[in-house]
């Protein structure tokens, strides 16, 4: 991070932390966490003749997740060491890697201060301080930068430039007040900071979970603005239709899906299975054969799908085919062969539109045909007006009309028909043996 960007983010965002509601959820816990009487025990924990002061185990911080938040052990570690890569505990021995484990590795919590809330995007000059802090400190092996750390060093030295004074003034000052802390007070601070600088400056290779990508120079606020008054007239109209708009009960919705999941169960081949037998499981084609667009004699179950709605037996060829033939015993097959024609219309190619159109009317609505449909006069001369250019759509209205004709009138009388009871009783009876 330069400091043009740290500069770009203050004003963007005014030190806002773009994941708020996330902290807010994690903060949350980590205070139960730390809570005197229910929360994780913390204690001076003993590795070998070293005491290490504030610190709590793996096993119970997982044992306290899971009984918290009832989730499983997975779950649990996962949750603590995305926690452990926000930054709110820290392990204190494997600096390395932020995961957590479920064994007796150590761990402390992270000071509110450090809290990615309280420090959304820490200032380079921050990191400057830090660093120049560690690289006066004489114990070099036990505080000195790594090599990812001392290129970073080197780096803010140049870019700083002359800041880079105030930023040696400023470790200094800060190296001169920990020498009056306790030992204790010293090692869990440097600890704290340690920590928090390698989640905010993670060596090369490691994930950044704070990471909020390409700064912009606005805020969500500048987007508001009152709406006038023309606007809240629309949305209070908008509000009235929606009240006044008819709806149905979730319990009548319910009984209506329930009812309608019983008529076709039978006839789903995932919950009845796939009769006689499954072409995808065995080298037996016969499902195939029998429920092919056009057959002689078909299944039992096809002819009863007939019978559930007078949708079913129109999309069905053969049930078509069927109901066309009983038709002409009532000398009324002009219907259902108009139905076709209209269904042609609507897949035949555009340069074959005109003459569908034109053939259809011929044969189905001009004066003296033999096989004229009973349509009102209004829809006829509509239709008459249309066919100056013709369209795929220009039989709609009437084809709503026959279609509701025969659905009302001879559908009922087909159901009762002994050409129907006839086909029942001949249908091919499917095996109920699922192989």
């Amino acid at each position: 991070m330069t400091l043009g960007s740290t500069v770009m983010e203050h004003h963007s965002d005014h030190k806002q932390p773009r994941k708020y509601m996330v902290f807010a959820k994690l903060e949350w816990l980590v205070k139960e966490m730390q809570h005197p009487d229910t929360g994780i025990p913390v204690r001076s924990q003993k590795i070998l003749l070293t005491s290490i002061p504030y610190a709590f185990t793996g096993y119970d911080l997982i044992e306290w997740l899971t009984g918290k938040l009832d989730i499983c052990d997975i779950e649990a570690i996962h949750l603590a060491s995305l926690m452990c890569q926000y930054g709110y505990f820290f392990p204190i021995n494997d600096t390395k890697t932020l995961c957590v484990k479920d064994d007796s590795s150590l761990y402390r919590f992270q000071s509110p201060y450090f809290w990615p809330s309280q420090n959304p995007s820490p200032d380079d000059i921050d990191y400057a301080v830090y660093l120049a802090k560690r690289n006066m400190r004489s114990n070099k092996e036990k505080h000195g930068l790594l090599e990812y750390e001392q290129e970073a060093f080197e780096r803010l030295k140049k870019i700083l430039g002359k800041k880079w004074n105030f930023v040696v003034m400023q470790a200094e000052e800060q190296l001169k007040l920990a020498k009056d802390r306790k030992k204790v007070d010293k090692i869990i601070l440097e600890s704290q900071e340690k920590a928090f600088w390698r989640i905010h400056r993670p060596p090369p290779g490691h994930s950044y979970c704070l990471e909020t990508g390409v700064p912009r120079n606005f805020h969500h606020s500048f987007l508001k603005r009152k709406k006038t008054e023309a606007e809240l007239r629309r949305e209070v109209e908008l509000m009235r239709k929606l009240c006044k708009r008819p709806r149905s009960k979730v319990s009548y919705a319910i009984d209506v899906l329930l009812g309608r999941c019983e008529t076709y169960m039978e006839h789903d081949p995932v919950l009845a299975g796939v009769l006689p037998s499954n072409p995808w499981v065995t080298d037996d084609q016969t499902f195939w054969h029998l429920n092919t667009a056009v057959v002689e004699n078909p299944t039992e179950g096809r002819v009863k799908k007939w019978a559930i709605s007078f949708h079913e037996l129109l999309n069905d060829i053969t049930g078509r085919h069927e109901f066309e033939q009983f038709l002409r015993t009532e000398y009324s097959q002009e219907n259902i062969r108009f139905y076709n024609a209209v269904e042609k219309l609507k897949s035949c190619p555009t340069s074959e539109v005109s003459k569908c159109v034109m053939d259809t009317y011929i044969e189905f609505l001009a004066d003296g045909t033999l096989h004229e449909i009973n349509i009102d006069s209004v829809t006829r001369d509509a239709i008459k007006k249309e066919l100056e250019v013709p369209t795929r759509g220009i039989y709609d209205v009437a084809l709503d009309h026959i279609t509701m004709l025969m659905k009302k009138d001879s559908y009922p009388r087909f159901l009762r028909s002994e050409q129907y009871k006839q086909l029942l009783a001949n249908s091919i009876q499917r095996s109920t043996k699922k192989k």
